[in-house]
């Protein structure tokens, strides 16, 4: 009788899971983005869902890329100074109102834009809009608060550079993007910090926390109405500076490099990138298809030579190195495309050659199966970003962000279907072959090859 009952309890349960799963992939598909742009200029986005969960994300388009020489760093610094209280709303308060609901506040500050994002149930999801309307309104901005967060921000910058990854990819941005203000760091240096105070922050919000550059994106149980009608009236009045223009600064692209040799470290971090086409282009979903080519791997994986990737596998029968993943970090208006990948100080060689010519592959001999294996596992991933209301929210702020627009995942697959093995070697052609790599490296890099070296192998000689 036991038995019979644990057996009804367990089908039970699993048809439920499937029902929800179904229901959850029916939404991923179906789920539409109600958006609305108010009188002065700022728009909000709504995803109407059965979660039990909100999440709601102010974005702004503002970051390392729109600061100058002087006040770089303030957009990073902006983001320790958020939830620390408002004129209304002491620091201690809005702690003790964020533990009670149940909330999570957080702030993710990049070089091209900055979003404030807070997560509850969905019963106080009109509360998280209200914090989110004080960082725009009711900033306390105290010296003591200044001052104490400064510290706090040395003390990241300092855990930013023993981590060899970040140092890598911040290396790679300075190098690709030099003389220009994309290639800046986003936390930036301790001497700008030294003179941040109330006003220049107050300043600077001014300038690029203007209404046309600001975007409110709700998913989960939220009402798009309901939304609408609280941002209208807390922000009616807060009308642009015509004049307030955001100037990202030039976009120039340099084939370079930046080694920072240090033998202490046990495995050497290596980033191998070229320039490619920013979020904005009609060639960024064939890229981003290109970019699954090559995939990820790491030596905790088994597979030996069962692996799709032709990379993946000379790194799991051999010692190339110890992981590998592809990254395509898009811009708005241009990008870098490439393999960041962890080896041993001997084999540093070995792995630029495979990548080269995994590379050199794509661009000459890419066949139909190989871009059917990209194609589904960029679904996964496109499918994947948009998985809960969280990363859904996100994904939604990105299109809006970058693009004014926003495509459904239907839509998505049905343009990455289209795609054919000459898609993807033209346009493989057209950014990787014979073109100048940017590199970047920390550790033990006695091994890998200098520039001219690596330069003369983004090409074959062909008869």
């Amino acid at each position: 009788m036991l038995k019979s009952l644990l057996n009804s309890l367990f089908k039970r349960f699993n048809h439920k899971r499937f029902n929800i799963s179904i229901r959850h992939g029916q939404q991923l598909f179906s789920s539409q983005v109600h958006v609305a742009e108010l009188a002065n200029g700022i728009r909000v986005a709504s995803q109407e869902s059965d979660s039990f969960l909100a999440c709601t994300s102010l974005f702004v388009k503002t970051g390392s890329r729109f600061e100058n020489v002087c006040n770089h760093g303030i957009t990073h610094f902006i983001e320790h100074l958020a939830y620390q209280g408002f004129n209304s709303l002491s620091k201690s308060k809005l702690q003790e109102n964020i533990r009670s609901s149940g909330t999570k506040l957080t702030v993710q500050t990049t070089r091209e834009y900055q979003v404030f994002t807070a997560m509850s149930s969905a019963e106080n999801a009109i509360e998280c809009v209200d914090v989110l309307l004080k960082i725009l309104t009711d900033l306390e901005l105290s010296d003591l608060e200044i001052e104490l967060q400064k510290e706090c921000v040395d003390s990241e910058a300092f855990d930013e550079d023993k981590n060899p990854k970040s140092v890598v990819f911040d290396y790679l941005k300075q190098t690709a993007f030099q003389g220009t203000s994309l290639g800046q760091s986003v936390i930036g240096p301790i001497s700008n910090r030294k003179n941040f105070d109330r006003n220049m922050i107050r300043n600077f919000i001014a300038d690029n926390y203007q209404p046309h550059r600001l975007l409110f994106v709700s998913t989960g149980r939220v009402s798009h109405k309901t939304n609408m009608c609280e941002i209208n009236t807390r922000l009616a009045n807060f009308t642009p500076f015509v004049s307030k223009c955001a100037d990202p600064g030039p976009r120039r692209f340099t084939g370079s490099s930046i080694i920072y040799r240090d033998d202490s470290i046990p495995f050497a971090h290596v980033a191998l990138g070229i320039e490619a086409p920013g979020y904005n282009s009609p060639e960024y979903l064939p890229l981003f298809v290109a970019n699954c080519l090559t995939g990820s791997w790491e030596r905790t994986q088994g597979g030996t030579d069962r692996h799709g990737s032709p990379l993946a596998r000379a790194a799991a029968t051999s010692k190339l190195c110890e992981k590998f993943e592809s990254f395509y970090i898009a811009y708005q208006d241009t990008g870098l495309w490439g393999i960041y990948f962890v080896g041993d100080r001997m084999g540093l060689d070995d792995m630029i050659a495979n990548i080269q010519d995994q590379w050199m592959q794509m661009c000459t001999t890419v066949g139909n199966s190989d871009i059917e294996r990209a194609i589904n596992l960029a679904k996964y991933k496109l499918a994947n970003s948009r998985a809960g209301v969280i990363r859904s929210c996100k994904d939604i702020g990105l299109q809006l962000l970058y693009t004014s627009n926003w495509k459904s995942l239907a839509e998505l697959f049905n343009d990455k279907n289209k795609l054919k093995n000459t898609d993807i070697k033209s346009l493989c052609s057209k950014y990787i072959y014979d073109k100048c790599p940017v590199i970047a490296a920390v550790g033990p890099t006695e091994t890998l090859p200098d520039y001219n070296r690596i330069r003369a192998g983004m090409y074959w000689l062909r008869i």
